[in-house]
Order: structure tokens, then sequence, then C-alpha cells
């Protein structure tokens, strides 16, 4: 078994899971959690459930053994997953700044403000 890896901070820890973590199969972010990220952060190097799939490789850097990237912003065919058309505007709500003239304040409130 090669040297297991952990990292030394969470600058560190925030670097590998941006470089594996977050664009994996195994984690979503929503749903579905990854076993191998949640045993790292729950257990220590020397404890044997932590996960041996964090390791070096042959050029000494970090790597996880078990990483399938995965773009969550395309379906598993490549294509492009169209994101759904944002909420249209109430007409009813009152977005500020608004014009006083738009909402109806009398003109004698208008040059109070």
């Amino acid at each position: 078994m090669s040297e297991r890896y952990c990292p030394s901070n969470g600058t560190e820890g925030e670097g590998f899971m941006e470089k594996f973590c977050y664009h994996c199969i195994h984690d979503n972010g929503d749903d579905k959690c990854c076993d191998i990220l949640m045993r790292s952060m729950a257990f220590f190097k020397t404890d044997k459930e932590f996960p041996d799939e964090w390791t070096y490789d042959a050029n000494g850097k970090p790597t996880c053994t078990s990483h399938v990237r995965f773009d969550w912003g395309k379906d598993d065919d490549g294509n492009w997953i169209q994101p759904p058309k944002p909420p249209t505007d109430d007409p009813n709500q009152l977005c500020m700044p608004f014009i006083f003239e738009e909402i109806g304040v009398p003109k004698e409130i208008k040059e109070l403000v």
C-alpha cells in the first residue's frame, strides 16, 4: 500500500477537493455524498477507516484513485443540460428602486422624500 494523502490544512484540502471531488461522479454536492470524502473528514490519516484512495501518484502529487470526472453542467451523453427558465417577475412585486409615479405616490408625499 502506498502512503495515504491527507491535506495539511483547510486551504490545501479545498484545493484538492476542487481538483477532484467537486467534479467527480461519486459526489454531486446535493443528494449524493462520496463515502471517500466523508471518511477523509471523519478519521485521521492513521486510522484504518481513513480512505486508501487518497494517495500520491507516480510523480508524488496527491490524487484520488477512485476519481471519475463528470461535468455536472452536461448530461452523461456529453450534451449540455439546459438550465430551467428563470421565474417570471410577479407584476404585483414591488422592486427597488422604484419610480414614484409608477406606484401611485401622491405628489405631496413625493416632495417630502
